[in-house]
């Protein structure tokens, strides 16, 4: 046995094909000695030839595996009665091979004729495709290159940055925002690391400091609120230490600053001059800055629409239709012009809605960062200092206001802050608001409006209506006067709506998880 090229071993039987086959007078004389001559493989010995090598009544040669001798061959080597045995373990003698029938000579005279044929007419092909090649390449060896087709040396660009009407293309949106785009990485702070990322979000470059010293940065106050380390990422992908100049949880503006000049800064459009179906783009970091400056289209839903956030705000915005996902925060809602007009707040996270984004509109975003950068946050601003949610929006307050037949603007206390003036009175968390300065309050807007309308140290009266749940839910009103406090919208717990357990607002924990 050996091993093959491929590395596969032969067979003893293509073994013995290539011994059985006498190479010279000499071997076929050596076959006339019965026992003088054997070939070892592997240890085993072949039998002796017989006298006439292949032919004559000796025993074959061994061929198979077992230990039976092989059947004589005929005295004119493969011819006789008797056929050579080809099996491996002695079976049934191969059949005579089949002699084919004869073709006729005028037969083989069509076939010759028939392939001589099909053998002009490829030549005759292959001589009239080279010709039309030759052709066709001494012709375009004669064109000289300015008159060649104007698709091979077009020089244009790709894409127009200006349309007709003097608005940017969106290749020209996206070209006038991208430097001024940046990321925000927020690092927990610990007593073990101070580098495990904690969050990302996007932010856009508004200019520098009198000085010279520092770029300011807008982004969301949520996304830098929680503390720790915070490094802005710019479009170059070098990164640089931030500090917090402030950030106003009631409209969800933060502002930070890196010592950095030199870059480009955003453009602020107006805001109020939106249009509902007018075309909008948001660019940040959906999913972190490995997606960095991500563009994506869309238009404006809706202008001025209350959103009620979880985050600590109450606010107006800008709905869209421009695809944002987490990430998204604090990066530029742009117009058709390049210019801001809106940082890119929220959106509903559930998967029965599609397209429906929130951005602070620039109006607002102007305001509450020049107030930072000055103050460090936003000056008299009125608050009651309490988060409330709509009774409305909560099964079990629904059915005791509608029990009670109180105002369908109710409001629910869910939590009272330190600050506020409440804390030294009656109310409870739980308890409902249902009507300020004698009016019901015929809607959820009735109360945030007439506080935003008011000045720190005006006062309110609100009527406050108490569940009582050990006497069958019975309620009892009684008012209350209040004086507004000063909204410096650097907690997490400013005057908010939001939504209490839905199936048991009198949890483990009062009202609501």
């Amino acid at each position: 046995m050996y091993d093959d090229l491929d590395g596969r071993e032969s067979s003893p039987e293509q073994e013995n094909t290539a011994a059985d086959q006498p190479t010279n007078t000499a071997a076929q004389e050596s076959g006339a000695q019965a026992n003088s001559a054997y070939a070892s493989y592997e240890g085993e010995t072949r039998p002796p030839y017989g006298q006439n090598g292949y032919s004559g009544t000796a025993q074959q040669p061994y061929y198979g595996y077992s230990n039976g001798a092989q059947p004589p061959f005929g005295q004119n080597g493969y011819g006789g009665s008797a056929q050579p045995h080809y099996g491996y373990y002695g079976g049934t003698p191969q059949p005579p091979k089949q002699t084919p029938p004869a073709v006729s000579n005028h037969k083989k005279r069509g076939l010759k004729i028939l392939i001589a044929a099909v053998a002009m007419c490829v030549v005759v092909s292959l001589v009239v495709l080279a010709v039309s090649l030759l052709h066709r390449t001494d012709k375009a060896k004669k064109i000289d290159p300015s008159e060649a087709p104007s698709a091979l040396i077009d020089e244009t660009p790709t894409a127009a940055r200006t349309d007709a009407d003097g608005e940017l293309t969106p290749v020209g949106v996206y070209e006038a925002v991208k430097e001024s785009s940046v990321g925000i990485l927020v690092y927990a702070d610990s007593a073990f690391s101070n580098t495990a990322l904690a969050g990302q979000g996007s932010g856009v470059i508004l200019g520098e400091d009198a000085s010279g010293t520092y770029t300011y940065i807008v982004t969301c106050a949520h996304v830098i609120s929680g503390g720790g380390t915070i490094k802005v990422q710019l479009v170059d992908e070098s990164q640089y230490d931030a500090t917090v100049v402030g950030y106003d949880s009631h409209t969800d503006i933060g502002v930070l600053r890196i010592r950095k000049t030199g870059l480009k800064a955003a453009q602020l459009g107006n805001s109020d001059t939106l249009s509902v179906g007018e075309t909008v783009y948001a660019i940040g970091n959906p999913g972190g800055v490995q997606f960095a400056g991500s563009f994506t289209d869309g238009m404006v839903s809706a202008i001025s629409r209350p959103i009620n956030s979880e985050i600590g705000y109450e606010q107006r915005c800008i709905q869209h239709t421009a695809a944002i996902n987490p990430g998204n925060s604090g990066g530029a809602l742009v117009n058709a012009y390049g210019q801001v007009i809106g940082i890119n707040s929220s959106k509903i996270a559930n998967t029965s809605y599609e397209g429906m984004g929130f951005a602070v509109p620039s109006v607002t975003v102007k305001e509450v960062f020049d107030e930072i950068v000055a103050n460090g946050y936003v000056t008299n601003r009125p608050k009651l200092g309490i988060n409330y949610f709509p009774a409305s929006s909560n099964q079990m307050y629904s059915m005791i206001v509608g029990a009670n037949n109180l105002p369908a603007g109710t409001l629910v206390i869910q939590s009272i802050n330190s600050d506020s003036e409440l804390v030294n009175t009656n109310v409870q968390q739980g308890d409902m608001i249902i009507a300020v300065n004698g009016k019901e309050l015929e809607s959820t807007d009735t109360l945030p409006d007439l506080i935003q309308n008011s000045k720190v140290g005006d006062t309110l009266t609100l009527t406050i209506c108490h569940v009582d749940t050990k006497n069958n839910y019975a309620v009892n009103q009684f008012d209350v006067q209040v004086t507004l406090v000063e909204d410096k919208g650097t907690s997490t717990a400013a005057e908010s709506s939001t939504q209490s357990n839905y199936y048991n607002p009198f949890g483990a924990y009062g009202y609501g998880n």
